[in-house]
């Protein structure tokens, strides 16, 4: 108990003195102070230098990324470095990189070692800091085989596959579906016709429309039906009625694309359905159109089989 009284009565003493107290406190606290209070600077600049970091690592991946087609996986990876060259002297001093591919996933990692000037006080001369981004080229088919199966009914119809390519408002035919009556017997019969007849080859598009158009008479566009008993041909006409469609349908039309069922399914109507609802890649779809004429049944029929591949121009962040 005495040895407590006499501890307490020096320390009262020591902290009433003020003949140098001050100073000796004040180099006792000096150096935490600055730990505590710089490093907060040091964390702050290292956190900045991460964001920066990162939005360069975004950008090299989404520029590699845009330029894959799924057979081009040094061009991409190369493109992504090029990027990253031209950005180095924004990065840290001493900074790496690495760009690998996967797939059609491009991913880039960026580190580096924030200096610091405050926690070294503490033994830490540096923080370090590592980024990644990853893009991913989307799959899209990049070519199409159409199969006709069935088709009935009294009105002419073509299915055409329609593209418009990147930077371009113009539309093209690349490939069409035919569908002609000769005759009215089993309500309605007549060959199909697939143009081309082999693998339709897309190319590089920025979107993809299927489109049916119909015209009632039976015969296409130019021309009018003669029917004679239950025998159908078709003549060369010029008649106001004769030269344009009497129904087209899209699928890129909200009010329309309904007319179209891809596996038993009918579209929604009121929504632009994906173009994946529509031609599923690497499988065959089964299309059934229905020409306005009832919805009791469809009346034409084919497969379509997709072929697909990365394409960059649809690239995305995924990390």
């Amino acid at each position: 108990m005495r040895i407590f009284q006499q501890t307490c009565s020096l320390t009262a003493r020591f902290l009433e003195n003020r003949s140098g107290n001050f100073g000796l406190v004040t180099a006792l606290i000096m150096v935490p102070l600055l730990v505590v209070t710089g490093g907060t600077v040091d964390v702050s600049m290292a956190f900045v230098s991460k964001a920066d970091m990162q939005y360069i690592a975004d950008s090299a991946a989404l520029a590699g990324g845009a330029v894959y087609d799924g057979t081009n996986t040094d061009v991409s990876i190369a493109q992504a470095e090029s990027y990253l060259r031209g950005y180095k002297t924004e990065l840290l001093e001493g900074a790496t990189y690495d760009v690998s591919m996967d797939g059609q996933n491009l991913q880039v990692v960026i580190a580096a070692k924030s200096p610091n000037s405050f926690l070294t006080l503490a033994g830490m001369s540096n923080i370090n800091i590592d980024v990644l981004s990853q893009t991913i080229a989307p799959m899209k088919p990049k070519s199409v085989t159409f199969t006709p199966t069935k088709s009935q009914g009294y009105y002419y119809k073509k299915v055409s596959i329609i593209v418009l390519r990147p930077n371009s408002t113009a539309e093209e035919i690349v490939g069409t579906v035919e569908y002609q009556p000769i005759t009215h017997d089993d309500g309605g019969q007549g060959p199909i016709v697939v143009k081309p007849s082999t693998i339709i080859d897309l190319g590089k598009y920025s979107s993809l429309i299927l489109q049916m158009d119909i015209k009632n008479d039976g015969c296409s566009v130019g021309q009018k039906a003669e029917v004679t008993g239950s025998d159908v041909s078709c003549a060369a006409s010029r008649r106001d009625r004769d030269v344009k469609f009497d129904l087209t349908l899209r699928t890129d039309n909200p009010d329309a694309s309904h007319y179209l069922f891809v596996d038993g399914k009918q579209l929604p109507k009121g929504t632009t359905s994906p173009l994946s609802d529509i031609l599923v890649c690497g499988k065959t779809s089964n299309h059934a159109w229905e020409d306005g004429g009832g919805w009791a049944r469809q009346d034409f029929f084919y497969t379509a089989k997709s072929v697909c591949a990365p394409d960059g121009q649809f690239v995305r962040l995924t990390k």
